[in-house]
């Protein structure tokens, strides 16, 4: 039976592997000429600028250009691009701006490329845009998937599907055919394991915490923060994020019987992570694991686990985990009663700006 309420969040995550295929699909299309394009530029470190949710993909997405590629790589909103006066990065060196837009974030985004071309006139400038193909004209190689399209309040298919493109442009970079192929895998994955997803998830929110936490390490750090922003935007539920070791240094005091701590567990550091799992137990809360695998170790020191059972990296894995965070806050906003589809508290237009902000 179809939910009433979130039933197109709930269609749009049960879409997700065959969009993911359509991407794929594009980017293998776009492959020869977009790597080609790539290599003659010659750029020294990779740049991606997003905002809004965007931005916590872009996280995701630096932190993989960097390990796998290793060249350095940041994430940077529209917001400070605009508010500096030189480059925030080395100039020196020639760079690729990838930008990551959708149609709601198009207007901040936009002028962000326009004021880092002023700052950087030597940038080489590539944008991963659905629906509209609106920066054709700003960027110097545009990669746009029209079908790519939002239909509720929460971003799903946005968020996975341009995270996915990212992923596989770093694959263009870097030239190594095993992410590329290891990329290949996630639609058939997702699709054989998305309702053991959704029951689990709906499983772990039969409960209704009052302040949620996510931690997460590396690549997993933006997945993290998405989760924290899509708890507090569309389920109304104070919720933080924060890097596991990090969060050991007192962060940890709030956390209570009524909170709920979301550890989105790498491979690189997982003996330490389980390890402060186990050490936050002191707060009572309630602490889910989100991994590849189970152990026994990780069973006795998590109150429940969602597993994904994927078989591939964790630099792959990063997309799939993604996935399993929105279930979650799906679920979440559904105990609550709130229609993750147009939640009632963003039904007002967003305030949208007059004027370009620093513009004379």
């Amino acid at each position: 039976m179809l939910y009433r309420k979130g039933s197109i969040v709930f269609n749009e995550l049960h879409e997700l592997p065959d969009l993911w295929q359509k991407v794929l699909n594009f980017m293998n299309k776009e492959r020869e000429a977009g790597v080609t394009w790539i290599r003659s530029q010659n750029c020294g470190q990779v740049v991606y600028v997003a905002t809004s949710e965007l931005y916590n993909i872009a996280i995701s997405a630096a932190k993989v250009t960097h390990l796998v590629s290793g060249l350095n790589s940041i994430a940077i909103t529209p917001n400070e691009i605009m508010y500096g006066r030189r480059p925030p990065y080395d100039a020196r060196i020639r760079t690729l701006v990838v930008v990551l837009s959708n149609p709601s974030t198009f207007t901040e985004t936009s002028w962000g490329v326009e004021r880092l071309k002023q700052l950087d006139p030597k940038a080489q400038f590539l944008s991963l845009e659905t629906e509209s193909g609106k920066f054709a004209s700003l960027v110097n190689y545009n990669l746009v998937f029209s079908e790519i399209k939002d239909a509720a309040k929460m971003p799903v298919v946005s968020m996975s599907c341009l995270l996915l493109a990212s992923f596989a442009l770093v694959g263009w970079i870097s030239g190594k055919k095993i992410l590329l192929d290891e990329l290949e895998r996630l639609p058939g994955i997702c699709r054989d394991h998305l309702k053991t997803w959704q029951v689990k998830s709906q499983q772990i929110f039969l409960d209704k915490p009052a302040h949620i936490v996510f931690l997460g390490s590396g690549p997993y750090e933006g997945i993290a923060r998405e989760g924290a922003m899509l708890v507090s935007k569309i389920a109304t539920v104070h919720s933080e994020s924060n890097y596991f070791i990090e969060y050991r240094h007192g962060i940890y005091g709030s956390a209570n019987q009524s909170s709920m701590i979301i550890g989105l567990f790498s491979n690189t550091f997982r003996n330490v992570e389980e390890s402060i799992f186990a050490d936050l137990s002191v707060t009572r809360a309630r602490r889910i694991a989100i991994a590849d695998r189970s152990s026994s170790d990780l069973i006795s020191r998590s109150s429940d686990i969602l597993e994904l059972n994927s078989g591939v990296s964790e630099i792959a894995r990063v997309i799939l985990a993604l996935v399993a965070v929105q279930f979650l806050v799906f679920y979440l906003s559904m105990g609550r009663g709130i229609n993750p589809d147009n939640p009632k508290h963003l039904e007002n237009a967003r305030l949208e700006l007059k004027e370009r902000p620093g513009a004379k």
